[in-house]
């Protein structure tokens, strides 16, 4: 069964239509050039002007969000943008530090909270399989996957602890991992996107988790059910406003570890540094 699971996962994530979308795409020296502009320039915003964001870019912005990776497709995270002055005031109080005066400044934050009972989506999830032709036993399977690989349910979590202890001296098998850890992991893709996607727009963001999650759920009517990862404030960058502000606002990019300290080469601790020769 557990076999069986994996072929249809396949199917469903990183398969024969992933693929064949895959040979489709062809790649372009000006398409490179500007992924690594936008993955070099974004920072963590210092602030934000008060130039409102129009509707239609943050219409694209989101579009764009849906297009993060997700397991299973299952996209199990909603997102509340939260923008009028009275309604950043109200969840300012549920901010910790530095963090309350970001959200009264950012034009727009977004509040990335995480589907802790990712089970109730299959359905709609499935329909939409459906819908767009996927083979028959991924739809009927998902179910099985979901609670495989997301551990949704005291059951499903002893059931794969058990199975991955078992198991795994014979043949690979899902790790046990919590559902708030399986849940955080595919909103935090989709909260990158979001930032990347801003970006690209000419939007600066900063993350964040310093707040308290009861009281931000709570003033936003968010169901128990859910979790919050993460808070984004975006806007366009402070300096636009006037030159005065530049200095206060433009952030220079972060120091970053050498890539041979996290990057290794076919096993752990192996070097790297053949990678990253100048040509």
């Amino acid at each position: 069964m557990l076999m069986m699971m994996m072929r249809g996962a396949g199917r469903v994530c990183g398969g024969p239509v992933q693929a064949a979308t895959a040979r489709r795409w062809t790649h372009s020296d000006a398409e490179l050039q500007t992924l690594r502009h936008v993955l070099a320039k974004r920072t963590s915003a210092r602030g934000w002007a008060s130039k409102p964001v129009p509707e239609h870019v943050l219409g694209d912005v989101l579009r764009l969000t849906l297009r993060a990776p997700s397991g299973f497709n299952m996209q199990p995270y909603a997102c509340i943008l939260v923008r009028t002055p009275e309604d950043r005031e109200r969840i300012a109080v549920s901010m910790l530090a530095g963090n309350a005066a970001r959200v009264k400044q950012a034009p727009v934050v977004a509040v990335f909270a995480a589907d802790l009972e990712p089970s109730k989506r299959v359905p709609h999830i499935q329909q939409m399989m459906y819908k767009n032709d996927f083979p028959a036993d991924a739809i009927n399977n998902l179910p099985l996957y979901v609670r495989m690989f997301a551990g949704e349910g005291h059951l499903a979590t002893g059931v794969r602890s058990v199975v991955s202890t078992l198991m795994s001296p014979l043949r690979a098998v899902p790790s046990s991992t919590p559902t708030i850890a399986w849940s955080y992991k595919q909103t935090a893709i989709a909260a990158t996107t979001f930032m990347f996607a801003a970006q690209a727009h000419g939007l600066v963001t900063r993350p964040m988790e310093g707040f308290d999650e009861l009281r931000l759920r709570y003033a936003l009517d968010i169901p128990e059910r859910y979790s919050i990862p993460m808070v984004v404030c975006c806007g366009y960058p402070e300096h636009q406003e006037t030159a005065d502000t530049a200095s206060t606002s433009s952030a220079k990019p972060t120091p970053r570890l050498e890539p041979s300290d996290l990057f290794f080469d076919g096993r752990f601790g192996s070097p790297s540094d053949a990678f990253f020769k100048s040509e």
